[in-house]
């Protein structure tokens, strides 16, 4: 396609919605036809900047025709000079029949510009898939590589969730204390979540281990409502009605406010749901968790080539015994209470040249307040479960002020074609808490106590930090069947003080002359986060810890008074690197087959030392290390138009030290820390098949979304009733085998009222079908009656749903 000499055709292509905002087309097929000679043909696709280029063509006169689903079909006479670059950006219109399109979807097949896998669940997946709670991070095991552990949270290639970016319209959305992922969105505003495993774009950082980004939906062109799951579900306990259950509304409209000029984008998501942990009494297994998220959202158009997006997001939640277990009772737990607001813009300007510049700001505030759900005696740990109060109080408040700008120059003629962008950022974290624990006993099988940890010292704690980043990137083109990208992203904090240079690179390479044949391969250097709970740890209470001997009266070892000691902050990193090929078997039958590497540096380790220096401390060392492998295979088959089906099977292994930071000063803080380990971490699963897909049913209309996870258990360590150790760490076995095959059955109808068509959605959803015994705990206590028991399996769960548009 392209050539030394001949002229130039370049630009980007997109669309213009009513409201004015031009949005970009990915995945546009362009073909230029000689209109002297038919058969001298070229042909590109608008890459993920929009753009496309044709280089080296003979001077005459061409047929311009592009084309992509959704979208009626361009067509145009253009004159080509030679010796001569000319810019020509190329406007599609939607096609009548079709009232939404999604515009940055993933084409199928072979895509030769993405030199690294990037994992896409459009917003549609969200609305069809089957989801307990409707919340997008309930689809994101639906990617490889992505798990939920049995803590709830959401693991990543091998990685927690602390070790993952997270980005809403491009704005980082993790919590500045501790790292995790700290926004709720209505569903209905998402129009497609991604998850890039280390990606080797420079833009991206902040990570170890992946980055999922989540882009939000234009206003629409007129106005549309949409009212789901207004009717409650009452709760069922004791063979009796006893309250509500559930009761998860959402309403959304989203309209012109001034015609081609202001649009609004409305959403309200209130979840109330009771969660049982089935191993405990009925009058007292539920876990109740409310929230009220709100996003607004003003997209502006100041001129066809200049729109303003800003918007604001509410997502305060409510969780009453939120660490409810098995051998952790209603009184014994924790209420978590967050209070969350994040405002933001994000302006968009296109240059006369072709060039692009995107600025986004945002606020973020999230508030934590955790506290015991029984305040009173003194927190006891038992061999077979716990007693008293929970033994810690925080009342957090952290605020985010964040910055960045990028500018994607003109596509660039030079060996091939450049896409070069330039970015800088910087963001403001503040942190304030009060941190206040309280007594902690150790008790055997016979009641007597074996340790005692007490706390001593202020509550208060308080750090901030300034961050500033630059990055470079270069997306090139030197043939048709290849492309590079090439990257150094820089990064610097005042809490670690170290300036950290990320290199990456990465290429892919068509191998056969059919473009069926793909072949992918990057390496890169990549700086995770350093939370603020990091920089807080001197400030943190003493321990004092006492031993006491078989009598539980006479002291063996202590008082000890431990000195939390952070001898200096670095910058955790990892190192990754992939190879891949991906194989277009047939029109819409996709293979890919993947490995993928990385190697943690640097990582946050506590652990106790009775005398280190003559002195007892508690030391938080960057010291740790971590490995995760992963081979994957994965089957994308789509057919008979709106038909899908993945197939993907991962095989991994996680290892790593185990006292991680985070483990022990998250959230929820576990008073017993021992001697750290080396081992299979705690989220690892050698094995995880996952199936998934959407098909219509061959009567009336019926669509069927079924997802079918099995993967191998977790590992879990083993303890004696003095909480030590027995044997290796995540050595004493493994949860059972996961098998959960779930389903969302629903049909669509169109109703008139008062002489308007309505969309009306009845469905049903059901998870664990076959009633597959799933324990979420396991008594790791040897010393307990029930040692090595499983518990608490969520059975067979039905759910509604009613959806209402207009």
């Amino acid at each position: 396609m392209r050539g030394q000499d001949g002229g130039q055709l370049y630009g980007r292509v997109l669309t213009i919605a009513a409201d004015g905002q031009p949005l970009y087309l990915v995945g546009a097929e362009l073909a230029l036809v000689s209109k002297a000679d038919p058969a001298t043909r070229f042909e590109t696709t608008s890459d993920e900047t929009s753009a496309y280029t044709f280089s080296g063509i003979p001077a005459g006169i061409y047929t311009l025709t592009v084309t992509l689903e959704g979208y009626e079909t361009s067509e145009q006479e253009v004159t080509v000079e030679a010796d001569v670059l000319r810019e020509l950006n190329l406007e599609l219109q939607l096609e009548a029949v079709r009232e939404e399109v999604t515009v940055t979807g993933e084409a199928e097949g072979i895509r030769p510009e993405q030199t690294s896998v990037e994992e896409e669940i459009s917003g549609e997946t969200l609305q069809n898939a089957p989801l307990v709670r409707d919340r997008f991070q309930e689809a994101l095991p639906l990617i490889p590589g992505v798990v939920r552990g049995q803590d709830g949270l959401i693991k990543i290639k091998g990685a927690p969730s602390t070790q993952t970016g997270w980005l809403v319209n491009s704005a980082n959305v993790t919590d500045p204390v501790t790292g995790e992922q700290a926004i709720n969105l209505p569903i209905d505003v998402i129009q497609e979540v991604e998850v890039l495993p280390n990606p080797y774009d420079a833009e991206y950082g902040k990570f170890a281990a992946a980055v999922t980004t989540v882009e939000t939906k234009p206003a629409a062109n007129k106005w549309k409502f949409n009212l789901q799951n207004f009717l409650p579900r009452l709760r069922k306990r004791d063979g009796a009605t006893r309250g509500i259950e559930s009761a998860t509304p959402r309403f959304t409209l989203s309209g012109p406010l001034i015609k081609n000029r202001l649009s609004l984008l409305q959403s309200f998501q209130y979840n109330f749901i009771r969660s049982p942990v089935t191993s405990l009494p009925e009058l007292e297994r539920d876990t109740d968790i409310e929230s009220f998220d709100s996003f607004t959202q003003l997209d502006a158009s100041l001129n066809p080539n200049h729109n303003l997006t800003l918007a604001l997001s509410f997502y305060p939640q409510k969780n009453r015994f939120a660490n409810l277990d098995t051998f952790n009772r209603q009184p014994v737990t924790a209420n978590f209470l967050q209070r969350g607001w994040m405002a933001g813009g994000q302006d968009r300007h296109i240059f006369s040249n072709g060039s692009l510049l995107l600025s986004t700001f945002s606020v973020k505030d999230f508030d934590v307040d955790l506290f015991p759900a029984t305040p009173g005696s003194a927190f006891r740990l038992r061999p077979e479960e716990n007693f008293g109060s929970y033994f810690n109080t925080q009342n957090r408040i952290s605020r985010r002020y964040e910055l960045l700008e990028v500018y994607n120059f003109a596509p660039q003629q030079a060996r091939g074609q450049h896409l070069v962008k330039l970015g800088f950022g910087v963001s403001r974290d503040t942190f304030r808490s009060f941190h206040l624990s309280q007594q902690v006993q150790v008790r055997r099988a016979d009641n007597t106590l074996a340790e005692q940890i007490e706390f001593l010292g202020s509550p208060l704690l308080e750090r901030d930090k300034t961050e500033y980043t630059v990055f470079l990137h270069d997306k090139w083109d030197p043939h048709r069947r290849v492309t590079f990208d090439l990257g150094v992203r820089y990064d610097y904090d005042t809490l670690a003080k170290q300036a950290n240079v990320a290199p990456r690179f990465a290429f892919a390479l068509v191998l056969t002359n059919d473009n069926r044949t793909l072949l992918r391969a990057g390496a890169g250097l990549f700086y995770d986060k350093v939370p603020l709970n990091v920089g807080t740890f001197p400030q943190l209470q003493q321990r004092v810890v006492t031993r006491f001997a078989a009598d539980g009266a006479t002291v063996v070892d202590g008082p000890r008074a431990f000195v939390n000691l952070l001898p200096d902050i670095k910058t955790p990193r990892s190192f990754a690197f992939n190879l891949g090929i991906d194989r277009e078997l047939r029109p819409g039958l996709l293979l890919r087959v993947g490995y993928l590497q990385r190697e943690g540096r640097k990582e946050y380790i506590v652990e106790p030392f009775d005398s280190l220096n003559g002195v007892p401390t508690l030391l938080l060392a960057a010291r740790g290390r971590s490995r995760y492998r992963e081979v994957q295979v994965t089957f994308n088959y789509h057919f008979r138009e709106d038909n899908f089906l993945n197939f993907s099977y991962v095989h991994s292994q996680a290892t790593g030290n185990l006292n991680r930071f985070q483990e022990f000063f998250g959230n929820f803080e576990d008073p017993i820390i021992r001697p750290d380990e080396r081992s299979r971490l705690s989220l690892d699963t050698p094995d995880r098949v996952v199936v998934w897909g959407e098909v219509g049913l061959p009567f009336f209309g019926v669509r069927w979304a079924p997802v079918l996870d099995v993967h191998s258990g977790f590992p879990f360590s083993l303890v004696d009733e003095n909480r030590n150790f027995v044997g290796t760490r995540n050595q004493g076995g493994r949860f059972p085998v996961f098998a959960s095959l779930d389903s969302q059955v629903w049909k669509d109808f169109k109703i008139k009222v008062r002489g308007k068509v309505r969309k009306l959605r009845i469905g049903i959803k059901v998870f664990n079908i076959f009633d597959h015994f799933n324990p979420r705990d396991v008594q790791q206590n040897v010393d307990a009656f029930n040692a090595r028991g499983f518990f608490n399996s969520r059975g067979r769960l039905f759910r509604g749903k009613l959806s209402i548009g207009f």
